[in-house]
């Protein structure tokens, strides 16, 4: 079984696995009330080290595009605190959908993950 990643919405927690060895678990912050991350079996379709939205004008370095709506997985700030919010039922708060990771995180998952690698999320 080849490398997947899957996205945990209600524990605000993604994994990254190789075969069946999980090699990552980090807390993550998905998409709020308004734009919610899309549930589904997914694939990163595009890797960008340095990436700007182009609709929000936000940062989303280490970008890895996984819809074709243009939700990715990708740096943010303050995940800890937001994911520990989120997986107490705080859906107010969040992400356009991204699923955004810790700096230190979201390198390591970039470097590991090649164009192909399934995401799902659930």
């Amino acid at each position: 079984m080849p490398k997947r990643i899957e996205v945990n919405l209600d524990r605000q927690v993604l994994f990254a696995f190789d075969g069946g060895t999980q090699v990552y678990c980090f807390d993550c912050v998905s998409g709020d009330d308004d734009h919610p991350t899309p549930p589904g079996h997914w694939a990163v379709n595009a890797k960008y080290p340095k990436y700007t939205s182009h609709k929000y004008h936000r940062r989303m370095d280490h970008a890895m595009f996984f819809t074709h709506t243009g939700e990715a997985i990708h740096e943010g700030f303050f995940v800890g605190t937001l994911s520990y919010l989120k997986s107490w039922g705080v859906s107010s708060i969040g992400s356009h959908g991204c699923v955004r990771l810790a700096s230190d995180d979201a390198v390591d998952l970039y470097n590991w993950t090649p164009i192909g690698t399934p995401v799902w999320v659930h």
